[in-house]
């Protein structure tokens, strides 16, 4: 597993919470982007970037929590169902998922069973990111590109 060290900047990111299964959360995605687009919040440096807070191997998927999330270069108002948050940044163990985001469980189990155990490195115990580098609606499911980003300490 190729895994590089980060130190990514600090930002400010709209979100929409999701809870259900996981598959579910393009709804949260749909909120999103159907709100910053036309609010002209996307530009060349904006990211985007999902947050899955629970195990689906000990969390009932409908109970699963996650977030759509882009970081926004401006202050703005939102809408109902629309927030804000900062996100830290710091340091960050990065790999890349090359492929479809029904393998992404995968690629984790490899970077928490396998790489960070034998990396000398401790996990920050708090949320990991997947962001992702290219769109699903116009990439083919193989092609698809997300960093898989964990924080240390």
């Amino acid at each position: 597993m190729d895994v590089k060290i980060w130190t990514i900047d600090a930002a400010k990111m709209a979100y929409v919470e999701h809870v259900g299964p996981y598959e579910g959360v393009g709804e949260a995605w749909e909120k999103l982007c159907s709100w910053a687009g036309p609010a002209q919040l996307f530009t060349p440096g904006t990211r985007f970037y999902g947050v899955y807070y629970d195990d689906p191997r000990e969390v009932p998927a409908e109970k699963l929590r996650s977030e759509a999330c882009i970081t926004i270069e401006k202050e703005v108002a939102v809408p109902d169902g629309i927030m804000l948050k900062d996100f830290e940044g710091g340091k960050y163990a990065v790999t890349t998922h090359l492929g479809p985001y029904e393998n992404l469980s995968e690629s984790w189990l490899k970077f928490y069973t396998e790489w960070l155990p034998q990396s000398g490195e401790t996990h920050a115990e708090s949320s990991c990111y997947e962001q992702y580098l290219n769109d699903p609606k116009n990439t083919k499911p193989e092609h698809l590109v997300t960093l898989l980003l964990m924080p240390l300490k």
